[in-house]
């Protein structure tokens, strides 16, 4: 009996933590990003990229216009740089700071919006409309943990969380792009 009483104060603590958690269900919004270039030398500024918001669903979806909340402020968006091997991604190795299991740079905003109602904007995607949200001198957000090398492959990955589109629904959009780093330094020269 005691083992029943256990199994529902179990079941009952992980439905609270659940609507907690929030949902992750798909609404149909697929989240993409095109740079400007994807082979660059490494001597080069880290080109500009934009995120694509694209509603494949069939209902009416709105996004929370978050993007830039403050305007003379950096995005509101999380940015991973990771080594590609193969289909294996790859961080920072042999640091002291990571084992690779963090990536080679990163941004993540340094500040918190307080929200009021009357400031919330959305962003409302018919089916098949898209948006598009440039994401400029992103060389000047990015922190480097290790420094990108000529002629290898990367992933960049952008996250954007989205806790205001629909009442008590969460729903984080994951856009992934690969990229490759090219020397252009004169033949016989150092990579």
């Amino acid at each position: 009996m005691k083992k029943i009483f256990r199994y529902l104060i179990l079941l009952a603590n992980l439905s609270l933590h659940a609507a907690a958690w929030g949902d992750m269900a798909d609404n149909g919004v697929e989240c993409s990003v095109v740079m400007e270039k994807t082979r660059f030398d490494t001597r080069e500024t880290f080109p500009d990229f934009k995120l694509v918001f694209t509603n494949k669903g069939e209902k009416t979806v709105r996004l929370f216009d978050d993007f830039y909340p403050l305007k003379d402020h950096s995005p509101n968006i999380h940015i991973e740089i990771w080594r590609k091997e193969g289909e294996k991604r790859i961080g920072c190795i042999g640091s002291v700071i990571s084992d690779g299991k963090k990536p080679l740079a990163w941004y993540s905003p340094l500040y918190t919006v307080e929200r009021l109602p009357f400031s919330i904007r959305f962003i409302t995607l018919q089916p098949g409309e898209k948006h598009e949200v440039p994401i400029q001198e992103a060389y000047l957000l990015l922190t480097y943990l290790e420094h990108l090398r000529n002629n290898k492959r990367y992933e960049l990955e952008v996250r954007f969380k989205d806790g205001f589109a629909n009442p008590g629904v969460r729903r984080e959009y994951v856009g992934k792009a690969d990229f490759e780093t090219s020397s252009r330094s004169p033949e016989g020269a150092l990579p």
